[in-house]
């Protein structure tokens, strides 16, 4: 008897592993990828399978369609469109079509009829959302299932360009690795397309003691001329954005441009400077603490959780004879932190430790942002002349 027991209970256990087993196979096999919907358009893309369900294929229907691709030329980005495209049916039997999917949440089909006997024709619109794509070359589309064995599908597709009054080649002019004691600069160049000639006001940004931006007038050089979008521009500035880093903080920074415009369409345009300052002989480290960018990421903890993050801080050199690092500043002011001296140092090198601690009566927020006006930070003194200051940034997030 206890053997019939244990052998049903095995064959009890097997079968629901088969049955779970079997469940997670159709899951996998029918579960919709989300990323194919941002997918740049290629109608010879095998990731653009139908996934409508199947038509049951008529060999007496026959698809004609004069021409699948509709190129708009240059458009406002701003703009919206449609376009029609017909499908006729040639053949003897009933032609059934059915719109599929698109390949962007720009764009989308409307179909007028779905079943079209020998002779009749259906028009298919495609709609494009311009506001919700992006400046420079656009191609997207859909697909529409048919029951012709010979052409099970048809793939739609709008292309052109988008454009805007102004296009600023870098709106965010990245200067990764600035040494503490060197200025660095990098070139931006912003285009006009309307008729009438582009001309830009002298720009302004807050701190003028780190940061220049200067423009001059240009025009279109070899590559703007192969650029698909740059070589329909009328007008053409280039500026040389600097950064002198004496006397900033070691870590990230952010200065926004501002430049007015005569553009009635687009009367000011706004410029970034992002990068990060890096100090001679100081070296931070630590779990989550990201080198490249200066940032400290946590990432999300719940409400009630205590966490607490070192970073060690190295100085080395012949001035660090007197330094010493002191918390200068806390933004969240509940933020805690501690600083704890290294026990080996020498004439030309000190250790530090710097604890962050999230205490558990932290209240509920997001830090995870790029903006430093809304980011963490923690602004440290080192009492070395030439980088007086290091400001880290402390990206996390405290939900229920």
């Amino acid at each position: 008897m206890r053997t019939i027991i244990f052998m049903f209970l095995i064959s009890v256990l097997i079968g629901a592993a088969i049955g779970f087993g079997g469940a997670v196979s159709m899951f996998s096999i029918n579960s919709w990828d989300i990323t194919r919907e941002f997918k740049t358009f290629d109608r010879n893309d095998p990731i653009n399978k139908p996934s409508a369900p199947k038509i049951t294929p008529d060999s007496n229907a026959k698809v004609y369609i004069e021409n699948n691709v509709y190129d708009f030329g240059i458009k406002d980005v701003k703009e919206k469109g449609s376009r029609e495209f017909t499908i006729k049916n040639v053949g003897a039997g009933v032609l059934t079509l059915r719109v599929d999917r698109t390949t962007c949440t720009c764009t989308g089909i409307d179909l007028n009829r779905q079943r079209l006997s020998a002779g009749e024709s259906a028009i298919a619109t495609v709609r494009y959302d311009a506001e919700r794509a992006t400046t420079g070359h656009y191609e997207q589309g859909g697909i529409i299932v048919t029951n012709d064995p010979q052409t099970p599908e048809i793939r739609l597709s709008i292309t052109g360009i988008f454009t805007s009054p102004i296009v600023v080649n870098s709106s965010v002019v990245l200067l990764p690795s600035v040494p503490s004691t060197e200025k660095q600069s990098a070139k931006v160049r912003i285009y006009g397309f309307e008729k009438t000639p582009l001309k830009l006001e002298t720009p302004t940004w807050t701190d003028k003691t780190h940061f220049d931006l200067k423009f001059e007038q240009s025009e279109l050089n070899d590559d703007d001329k192969n650029n698909s979008l740059y070589k329909h521009a009328t007008s053409v500035y280039e500026g040389t954005l600097t950064v002198l880093p004496t006397g900033m903080p070691i870590g990230t920074f952010q200065e926004r441009f501002n430049i007015k415009t005569n553009y009635n369409s687009e009367p000011s345009i706004e410029i970034f400077a992002r990068g990060q300052v890096f100090g001679n002989g100081i070296t931070l480290a630590g779990q989550g603490f990201d080198r490249a960018t200066g940032i400290m990421s946590i990432d999300t903890i719940k409400s009630g959780e205590r966490i607490i993050k070192d970073i060690s801080i190295q100085l080395t050199g012949t001035n660090v004879q007197n330094a010493d690092i002191k918390v200068k500043e806390i933004r969240p002011q509940w933020l805690k932190t501690t600083i704890t001296k290294g026990s080996v140092e020498t004439a030309v090198r000190k250790f530090f430790t710097l604890s962050i601690e999230i205490p558990p009566d932290a209240p509920q927020c997001n830090y995870v942002t790029t903006d430093d006006n809304k980011t963490a930070i923690i602004t440290l003194e080192t009492g070395i002349t030439d980088s007086p200051i290091i400001k880290i940034p402390v990206r996390f997030a405290i939900e229920k």
